[in-house]
């Protein structure tokens, strides 16, 4: 199973490009964009977005630096800060008729260093094949709504809107081209769904292997 310890609290992303210690992970106009700013009122979250993907790039920048390079992916989801308090990368790949999964841990300085390797089972890689087809409707939003959504018990949804975002970024290859998406780990949309089954499968693998940093 995944490498799990101590949850931390995460900070937004438009708080950290606030803090001057994320010089690294954003440009000096993500230190300087206010929580909330807007791109245009066409695409009134460019700035998030765009600063959501710095972020994104920057964690695997890192993860070439520790691993290699990989090959092109199919999926590429990047969750910014998992509960271990770690980065990871989550690689999708096409093997033949089959689905690969690699994902691969980041630590921020130093930590365990993680790696995946996994054959998504076919009724999964079909259910992966469907939610592309889905986030690649024009109507799905490259950013999606900071909102925490609970399922209750008689079925009906509790939508709370959140500020301490825990963002996950989505490259994907879709019916309509390749599109990057950022998610609140909460929320629940085609994209965010898709995030969920692939982090999923990596959680419950047998196949991780980690070796400690030196």
């Amino acid at each position: 199973m995944k490498p799990f310890s101590v949850k931390r609290a995460v900070l937004a992303a438009a708080l950290l490009c606030a803090l001057p210690g994320a010089a690294l992970a954003q440009s000096s106009d993500c230190a300087s964009l206010p929580p909330g700013a807007i791109g245009s009122s066409l695409n009134p979250n460019a700035a998030e977005m765009r600063c959501d993907l710095e972020e994104a790039a920057t964690i695997r920048s890192r993860a070439v630096a520790l691993y290699g390079a990989r090959p092109a992916s199919l999926i590429e989801i990047i969750d910014t800060a998992s509960p271990s308090g770690a980065a990871y990368v989550y690689d999708v790949t096409a093997d033949g008729a089959k689905l690969r999964l690699e994902a691969r841990s980041v630590p921020e300085s130093r930590g365990p260093r993680c790696t995946l390797q996994a054959t998504i089972p076919n009724d999964t890689a079909e259910t992966v094949s469907k939610l592309l087809v889905t986030a690649g409707d024009p109507l799905v939003p490259d950013y999606g709504a900071r909102e925490q959504v609970t399922l209750n018990p008689d079925g009906s949804r509790t939508v709370r809107l959140i500020f301490d975002s825990h963002d996950i970024i989505t490259r994907a290859d879709t019916a309509n081209g390749t599109r990057s998406f950022s998610r609140h780990a909460g929320s629940d949309d085609p994209v965010s769904q898709l995030n969920a089954l692939i982090i999923g499968i990596a959680n419950v693998s047998p196949g991780w292997s980690c070796k400690a940093d030196f």
